[in-house]
C-alpha cells in the first residue's frame, strides 16, 4: 500500500532524535527542533512529519526506523546523536540493519564538510542507506547531533557572500527521493540548491507570463447574460465562496437508502445468544460479519466465546455476505465475499464499489435494528478478515455514533480517504482492532499502516497484536471482552 498523502508532492518525513538523557527528561531534546526549522526553511512542499525522541539503544532505533519507513511510509528519514565513538552510539549500526542498500558518499561528505571546522569530524560514523519494501522505499541519513553542524553538514560551507564553496550533502536529497520513487522536492535556492540533470528537471510555470499577468490592468469582465433560474420550492443557502468550499474537506456520509442496494433477506440474518443465558434481555447487539469464502455459521457460538472471556451477554447478528465471483479466485466458483479481490496484495485495485455497497447494507441493517427498538449505543459491528474491512470502512463513515467497533485480523480499505472522510459520528465510535504478527493472509505491515492512518484521526482508536496467525487469540479475545464492557451502556 503506497502511504496516503494529502496531495501529490507532499513529503513524508521522519525525524529522529537519539538521546539516552534527553528521552528520559534530563535535559530538552534540541535535535529534532533543529531538523524541523531547517527542513521547513529549506523546502517548499508541504511535509507531514514524524518525530521520535527515543534512547541510544539499538533495538528501539532499528524498530522505530522500520515503523517510519513500513508502517507510516516515511519518504525521508533524519536521524541525529549517536554517532561517535562512545559505546552508546549506536546510531550507525542500528541504521545499518535495517538497511537494503547503503548509501556511502553521503557518510564521506558530511565527514568533508565537518572536518574544515573540528579535526574530530573523523570521529563521526555517520551513514546513509536506503531502506525498501515491495511497494515503498525511504532514505535515512544520520546527522551530527549539535544544531549547528546539522545545518553545516544539511547546507554546505559557503562564503561572506553566500557562495557555495562545498555543497551540502542536501544538494543531492531531491534527486535520490525522485530515483526511489518518492514526492518531487523542490528547495528555497536560497539555503539549498537542489541538483538534478537537466533531464530530470520538472518544468515550473512561466514565471515571464506571470509577471505579465501580475502587471496587466485588471478589467471586470462583462456580465454574461444568464439564462433566469427555475423557480424553486424552497429557499437554498447561498453557496459558500470557491475559496472556502475548497479549503472543507470532503466527508464521505453513507446513505443506506440507495436504490441499488438491498435489505438483507431474513434468511440470510442469524440471530443468536450465549446458551448459558436465559431471559429477553441482552447487554448489547453485536452485527458481526464473517471472513471471505464461509458464512455466518462461522461465528455462531462466538456469544459463548465472549462470554467465557470475561464479556458481556451479546445479542449476535450474523448476515450472510452475497455469493460472488471473485476475480483472484475465480476457479474456485463463486464464494462468499463482502467484496472483489482483484490486485496482488489486498488492497492493491481496490474493489471500492462493493466495499461500499456492502457498508451501505450494514448499516441498513444497524438502522433497521435501531427502529425494532434495540438502542443505537446498544449496537456494535464487528468483523473477522474482509468483514473487519467492511466494519471499519462503515463505522469511520456513520452518521451517528455506535456503541464501539471491531476489526479483527482485517485491513483499512481505502485508507487514503479515512482523513478526507471520516465523520464527526465516526470519531466518537471507539474502534478496537487486532491483528496477528505472523498472519499470513492480511500482511501484518498493511494492517498496522491502516491503524496509524486511523490512529492520526481518531482519538478513540485501539490497536493490538497477537502471537497469532490469522485466527483469534486467547489474549485477543480477552481484551474484546474489555472493550465491549468498558464500552457497554
Amino acid at each position: 500500500m503506497q502511504p496516503p498523502r494529502s496531495s501529490e508532492d507532499e513529503l513524508i518525513l521522519g525525524l529522529v532524535s537519539v538521546s539516552d538523557r534527553a528521552s528520559q527528561g534530563i535535559y530538552d531534546d534540541e535535535g529534532i527542533p533543529s531538523l524541523e526549522s531547517w527542513c521547513r526553511k529549506a523546502m517548499t512542499n508541504p511535509l507531514k512529519i514524524h518525530k521520535r525522541l527515543i534512547p541510544d539503544d539499538q533495538f528501539t532505533i532499528e524498530k522505530t526506523l522500520r515503523e517510519l519507513v513500513d508502517i507510516i511510509g516515511c519518504d525521508l528519514i533524519l536521524t541525529t546523536g549517536g554517532t561517535g565513538p562512545a559505546r552508546r552510539d549506536l546510531t550507525p549500526e542500528a541504521t545499518l540493519a535495517v538497511a537494503t542498500r547503503e548509501m556511502p558518499g553521503f557518510g564521506e561528505q558530511m565527514r568533508a564538510i565537518s572536518g574544515h571546522f573540528v579535526p574530530t569530524a573523523i570521529l563521526s560514523r555517520q551513514v546513509a542507506v536506503l531502506r525498501e519494501t515491495p511497494d515503498h522505499a525511504a532514505l535515512i541519513i544520520n546527522l551530527p547531533g549539535r544544531p549547528k553542524a546539522i545545518a553545516e553538514t544539511l547546507e554546505g560551507l559557503k562564503d561572506e557572500n553566500g557562495k557555495v564553496l562545498v555543497n551540502g550533502i542536501f544538494a543531492a536529497v531531491p534527486y535520490c527521493i525522485d530515483l526511489i520513487g518518492g514526492p518531487y522536492i523542490e528547495t528555497h535556492e536560497e539555503v539549498i540548491k537542489a541538483f538534478r540533470p537537466k533531464n530530470a528537471v520538472h518544468p515550473k510555470k512561466d514565471a515571464a507570463k506571470d509577471a505579465k499577468s501580475a502587471e496587466a490592468p485588471k478589467v471586470a469582465p462583462a456580465p454574461k447574460a444568464e439564462p433566469a433560474p427555475e423557480p424553486k420550492a424552497q429557499a437554498v443557502k447561498a453557496e459558500a465562496p470557491a475559496a472556502q468550499k475548497a479549503a472543507t474537506p470532503t466527508v464521505e456520509i453513507l446513505n443506506p437508502y440507495t436504490a441499488d442496494v438491498e435489505p438483507f433477506a431474513a434468511k440470510d440474518i442469524l440471530i443468536t445468544r450465549a446458551r448459558q443465558v436465559s431471559g429477553p434481555y441482552s447487554e448489547m447487539t453485536l452485527v458481526w460479519l464473517h471472513g471471505m469464502g464461509v458464512n455466518n455459521a462461522d461465528f455462531a457460538g462466538f456469544a459463548d466465546e465472549i462470554r467465557e472471556f470475561g464479556g458481556p451477554d451479546c445479542q449476535m447478528v450474523l448476515p450472510n455476505a452475497p455469493l460472488r465471483f471473485l476475480e483472484k479466485f475465480r476457479e474456485s466458483g463463486p464464494l462468499r465475499a463482502w467484496f472483489d479481490l482483484k490486485g496482488t496484495q489486498i488492497d492493491d485495485k481496490e474493489d471500492e464499489a462493493g466495499i461500499r455497497q456492502s457498508a451501505q447494507r450494514v448499516l441498513r441493517l444497524i438502522e433497521d435494528l435501531e427502529k425494532e427498538g434495540v438502542p443505537r449505543e446498544q449496537i456494535f459491528l464487528g468483523g473477522f478478515s474482509q468483514g473487519a474491512a467492511v466494519s471499519l470502512y462503515t463505522g469511520l463513515r456513520l452518521t451517528k455514533p455506535l456503541g464501539g467497533v471491531i476489526a479483527f485480523s482485517g485491513y483499512v480499505p481505502v485508507a487514503h480517504k479515512v482523513s478526507t472522510e471520516i465523520t464527526s459520528a465516526g470519531r466518537a465510535t471507539p474502534i478496537f482492532m487486532a491483528h496477528g504478527e505472523f498472519d499470513p493472509v492480511i500482511n501484518p505491515l498493511i494492517a498496522e499502516r491502516g491503524a496509524q492512518v486511523i490512529r492520526e484521526v481518531h482519538p478513540k482508536f485501539t490497536f493490538g497484536t497477537y502471537k497469532m496467525e490469522h485466527n483469534l487469540d486467547a489474549l485477543e479475545m480477552h481484551d474484546l471482552a474489555a472493550f465491549l464492557k468498558a464500552n457497554r451502556h
